[in-house]
């Protein structure tokens, strides 16, 4: 995604440098150009002092990109209604530093820098208002050794070889509608919008995100995520790419990707297996932990594009198996997350100012039996989900979540995106009471979502 950034970075880089040098071969200096006429100049020369990037080693490349993408999230759950300025979590704000040298012909060093920001979190705001966790974060901080013939190796905090196994897809959307914009916009990691009842009473303990699938923004079973790993990336090879990564304690995961042109059809598709036996340590700072005991998981999706008129389909499916569920709520229950979505449309040039994309996408995640994970101690217990009912104490013994959206997209010179989108979200929750011999199911009111906003690339 961040390809035409690079180069534009570069260009500007350049220019910025070209224009330094310029002013550093005239008789005065900057400060000495004097004279009310010059005051334009100087201060542009002073910006551009200020501004341009500068290389450490002549022999490493840097380039600078990023962008900032904030949204409008207007939200009823049935009985209330608001609006919130937030920061779109499905792409959050963000700049890279990314450079590389050759070492030897054939052979090349290189590193990112990627830097996360937020000014408020849509994945945490609720019917109780914005988010105001503003930050920094670090999302990349690796390095890299590449052979032309042999691949590429990485080391650092960067993305495992799941990352993005759910979300391929040909069409310019994954910026705010693809597989984990759905837990993004009504919460994940346990937090979120809290449910409300069919009788109007408001949830004061349960949260859309308690019923995703479990882990730091991973609404997609299968998904990887970033960690600090080793990971392998092979060359590519007939529009093939494996890759391979291992970290953490223990994470590991390979994957197969594959994109690829026949007959004015764009193809890219992906499958990944991940096993991680990191259950008791909260993922990626996150508070909640991935299973209540080892996982493991299968993530694959696909896209299909044709080039002439510009209609698409993109599909994803994801399935994770928690084995210690069963030792947890001490009875036999249904560890097994599962999930689909299928996203279709229509994206070409209807206007001179850029690609347009129109679309339709639906979403089922089934859930089994759910847990809570200590932030402190990363310990999981069984998720209570009492306040859903009118009366008696439950656990999550299952829950479903669907929905389904429409979207627009309109890109403004390869640059800018403006888009819109709505979901309507239905979830259903079974409970089983601490015996395990009884359960019922809860009566739950629908909440919808409609999200405008923009994201601008540098």
């Amino acid at each position: 995604m961040f390809g035409g950034s690079n180069k534009r970075a570069g260009i500007a880089a350049g220019i910025a440098a070209a224009g330094l040098a310029f002013a550093g071969t005239a008789p005065a200096s900057a400060a000495d150009l004097g004279g009310n006429c010059c005051a334009d100049l100087e201060e542009r020369v002073a910006e551009l002092e200020a501004t341009a990037a500068r290389k450490g080693n002549r022999k490493v490349s840097l380039t600078v990109s990023g962008f900032v993408n904030e949204a409008v999230l207007g939200w009823d759950d049935g009985k209330e209604r608001n609006a919130y300025v937030l920061t779109n979590e499905s792409a959050q704000d963000r700049f890279r530093f990314v450079g590389q040298a050759e070492i030897i012909k054939g052979w090349t060093a290189g590193y990112l820098l990627e830097i996360g920001v937020r000014g408020a979190r849509e994945d945490r705001s609720s019917q109780s208002g914005p988010n105001n966790e503003n930050g920094v974060s670090v999302r990349h901080s690796a390095w890299y050794l590449a052979g032309k013939e042999y691949g590429k190796v990485w080391v650092g905090q960067t993305s495992d070889a799941a990352d993005g196994i759910t979300e391929i897809n040909l069409a310019n959307t994954n910026h705010f509608a693809y597989t984990n914009s759905w837990g993004n916009t009504f919460g994940d990691g346990g937090s979120g919008f809290y449910v409300r009842r069919k009788d109007g009473v408001l949830s004061n303990s349960n949260r859309y995100g308690q019923f995703v699938a479990p882990g730091a923004q991973q609404a997609a079973p299968g998904e990887g995520h970033r960690f600090n790993v080793v990971k392998y990336d092979s060359p590519t090879i007939a529009g093939f790419t494996a890759s391979a990564a291992w970290g953490e304690d223990d994470i590991w995961n390979v994957a197969l990707r594959y994109a690829g042109e026949f007959s004015g059809f764009k193809l890219a598709g992906g499958v990944a297996y991940t096993q991680s036996n990191d259950f008791t340590t909260p993922d990626h700072s996150s508070a909640v932990a991935r299973g209540a005991g080892d996982t493991s998981e299968i993530g694959l999706s696909g896209s299909i594009l044709h080039v002439e008129t510009g209609l698409y389909a993109s599909g994803a499916w994801g399935r994770l198996h928690d084995a210690g569920l069963d030792d947890l709520y001490g009875h036999d229950v249904d560890e097994n997350t599962s999930f689909w979505t299928l996203q279709a449309g229509i994206e070409r040039k209807f206007l001179p100012i850029g690609k347009t994309t129109i679309f339709g996408e639906y979403f089922n995640l089934d859930r089994g039996a759910g847990f809570a994970t200590s932030s402190s101690t990363g310990v999981s217990s069984r998720l209570n989900v009492s306040s859903l009912f009118t009366s008696g104490t439950w656990y999550a013994d299952s829950s479903q979540i669907r929905g389904w959206s429409i979207g627009l997209n309109q890109n403004l010179s390869e640059v800018v995106d403006l888009y819109l989108d709505y979901k309507h979200v239905q979830l259903d929750v079974t409970g089983v009471n601490a015996a395990g011999t009884a359960t019922a199911k809860a009566n739950l009111d629908d909440i919808q979502f409609i999200t405008a906003g923009a994201q601008i690339k540098f």
